[in-house]
């Protein structure tokens, strides 16, 4: 198994992440991997090295730090035959992981980030739990514990709510603080709907964002399908989310069959309105 090179996938919440990605592993030079638990584990280290304990403080070997999480990284990817990753944590794009990455590893990540209307994010949500009424959500089981009614619009809040990590408002703080610093040059947005309108332009600009000619140029007479689109891994939804098939997909890349402000209703609809900060300001807003 030779070296690997890694690269990652974050943005928001339902927003076109997991097709991309199964679009994306039809390259046989490339492994985007589903949710993955790396940002975790690496994070739980960083803290563990930063407290600084006693063992540490005898141990007295800080330059092996990047070799522990170098080590952790390629272990999560040892089976994989693919020279290149890119792994999937809503975590990748906060100034943290990237400010860290850069610190300890002398690395400059290259992080993909899905993005949409905020309103379809919620909305898409609201769908999934609207369609699983026997199943319990990570959603409503927080709202539970909070002692709070059952309804869309507490659930919308309890979504935006950027102190509960990878809620949609815990992603959308994140990068917007990203968005507006010196980091911004890391990330790569890429609207659904572009994707879902010019596939294959989209592709072509992850690939020079990469900027490594090996992966775009992956086999003779190969090029990307969207109309019969597989899963290499199926997620347990249910047991993890409390929501079945929240990463299923459709085998044709498509639009959305509804829309935001029909799911939400107007009140709602209004109040995530108009939050996209990545979007360039219309004149009279």
């Amino acid at each position: 198994m030779g070296q690997k090179t890694f690269y990652y996938l974050a943005g928001l919440p339902r927003t076109g992440s997991t097709v991309l990605g199964e679009i994306l592993n039809q390259n046989d030079n490339l492994h985007v991997s589903p949710a993955s638990p790396l940002s975790e584990i690496v994070g739980e280290v960083l803290n563990k090295w930063r407290a600084n304990t006693v063992t540490l403080k005898a141990y007295k070997h800080p330059e092996q730090l990047p070799n522990v999480w170098r080590g952790i990284r390629d272990g999560m990817y040892l089976h994989r035959k693919e020279s290149y990753i890119i792994d999937k944590s809503w975590a990748w794009h906060t100034n943290d992981a990237i400010e860290s990455t850069r610190e300890i590893l002398g690395e400059e990540m290259k992080i993909i980030c899905t993005v949409d209307n905020i309103a379809d994010c919620l909305a898409s949500f609201i769908m999934l739990i609207r369609s699983n009424p026997d199943s319990d959500s990570f959603i409503d089981e927080y709202l539970r514990g909070q002692r709070r009614e059952l309804s869309d619009e507490n659930r919308c809040a309890a979504m935006m709510d950027p102190n509960i990590p990878t809620s949609v408002g815990w992603c959308y703080e994140n990068l917007k603080k990203t968005w507006a610093g010196n980091n911004r040059k890391n990330l790569l947005l890429i609207e659904r709907s572009d994707l879902v309108g010019h596939p294959q332009a989209i592709l072509d600009k992850i690939y020079d964002f990469l900027g490594c000619p090996e992966i775009a140029s992956w086999g003779d007479n190969k090029s990307h399908y969207f109309d019969r689109i597989e899963k290499e891994i199926t997620e347990d939804d249910g047991g993890a989310y409390g929501i079945p098939n929240l990463h299923r997909l459709s085998p044709k890349l498509r639009d959305r069959q509804w829309r935001a402000k029909e799911v939400l209703g107007n009140r709602l609809f209004f109040k995530y309105k108009r939050m996209e900060f990545w979007r360039p300001k219309k004149r009279g807003f």
